[in-house]
C-alpha cells in the first residue's frame, strides 16, 4: 500500500469526485482512478459507490477511512518533526478561526503565548468554519476555533466558551444614554442583521422584520466585521458577542444597551482538533494558555 493511494482515497472522499480530487492533488483523473483501483485490489473490495454524480463510501470504505487518515497524520507529523529539527525550530502552533474570533479571542491569546513561549513559531489562518474543518482533516492546521455546534464526530472539543450577545450602538447614538428599554425602542432605528447560530438567526429574523421601518423598509444583512464598523460610525444598532465589542466599549466608542425583554443569547466558541491526532507539546501548551486566559 502506498501513500499516494491513501491520499487519493481521502481526497476523493472529501471532494466527492475523482475529477475534483485530481485537481486538488495536481494529478489527472485517470491517475486518481488508478490509485483508487490499486487500493481496492489490496483491500479486497470497493471503497466508493456512485450516487448520481457524487461519490459515497461503501461500508468497507467507511471502515477503512479513519485508519487511512491516521496513517497520513502520523506521516505528516513525522515530516514536520524532521523539518523542525533540521531548521532548529522548537515547534509551530497552527490554528485557524473566522475573522470575529481571530480579532476577539486570538489576539490576546497570541500575546500571552508569545510572552511564555517566545521561541515557538505561530501560524494563524483566517477562514470560515467549513474550510477550517477541511484544513483540520487535511492536517494543514492542528487547532480550530469555531462557533458551536460542530457535528463532525471525528473532531474533539478541547475547550468551550460562553460569549453573551450584546446589543450595541455608537456612544454618540441617541439610544446610548437611554437606560433600560423595551425591545420595541430600537425598532425605529437601523438594525444590522448578523447571525452566528440558529437561535440568533431566529431572533434576528423576527427583529429586523419589526425594524424595517427604522431601516427604511430594508433588511440589511452584513458580516460581523462590517456591522461593528458601521455601528461604530453611528449608523444604527447591531447584536454582537461581548468579546468582540469589548475593546470598542472600553475605548468609549460603543455603548451596550440594556434591553429588558431581550432573550439570553450566547455564542459558544469551541476549540477543536482531530480526535485521532495526538497534540504535540507546543499545541498542548497553547491550549493550556488559551483556556487559562478565557
Amino acid at each position: 500500500m502506498e501513500i499516494g493511494q491513501l491520499e487519493a482515497f481521502i481526497r476523493a472522499y472529501r471532494d466527492g469526485s475523482f475529477t475534483r480530487a485530481a485537481e486538488s492533488l495536481n494529478l489527472t483523473q485517470p491517475a486518481v482512478s488508478t490509485r483508487i483501483q490499486s487500493l481496492e485490489a489490496e483491500l479486497g473490495g470497493a471503497v466508493f459507490e456512485r450516487q448520481g454524480r457524487e461519490l459515497r463510501l461503501t461500508p468497507l470504505g467507511e471502515r477503512f477511512l479513519p485508519y487511512a487518515e491516521r496513517i497520513l497524520a502520523v506521516m505528516n507529523d513525522g515530516l514536520q518533526a524532521v523539518k523542525d529539527f533540521r531548521q532548529g525550530r522548537i515547534g509551530q502552533v497552527k490554528i485557524a478561526a473566522p475573522t470575529p474570533l481571530v480579532l476577539s479571542f486570538l489576539v490576546d491569546a497570541l500575546e500571552r503565548f508569545r510572552r511564555e513561549y517566545p521561541s515557538v513559531d505561530v501560524l494563524i489562518r483566517e477562514r470560515n468554519k467549513t474550510t477550517i474543518l477541511d484544513m483540520l482533516h487535511d492536517k494543514t492546521i492542528t487547532l480550530g476555533l469555531v462557533n458551536a455546534p460542530v457535528f463532525d464526530s471525528r473532531m474533539v472539543t478541547l475547550a468551550e466558551f460562553h460569549d453573551p450577545i450584546q446589543a450595541v450602538v455608537s456612544s454618540q447614538h441617541p439610544l446610548a444614554q437611554a437606560g433600560p428599554m423595551p425591545m420595541e425602542a430600537i425598532h425605529q432605528h437601523t438594525i444590522f442583521r448578523v447571525s452566528m447560530f440558529p437561535q440568533m438567526t431566529a431572533f434576528m429574523d423576527e427583529l429586523v422584520e419589526h425594524g424595517r421601518q427604522g431601516s427604511g423598509g430594508a433588511v440589511i444583512a452584513v458580516p460581523m466585521v462590517m456591522a461593528l464598523q458601521l455601528v461604530t460610525m453611528g449608523q444604527g444598532v447591531t447584536f454582537l458577542p461581548e468579546s468582540y465589542v469589548r475593546p470598542a466599549v472600553a475605548r468609549g466608542e460603543l455603548a451596550v444597551l440594556t434591553i429588558a425583554d431581550m432573550p439570553p443569547l450566547v455564542s459558544r466558541p469551541v476549540l477543536i482538533a482531530v480526535r485521532e491526532r495526538e497534540l504535540d507539546k507546543v499545541h498542548q501548551a497553547f491550549v493550556e494558555v488559551f483556556t487559562k486566559l478565557y
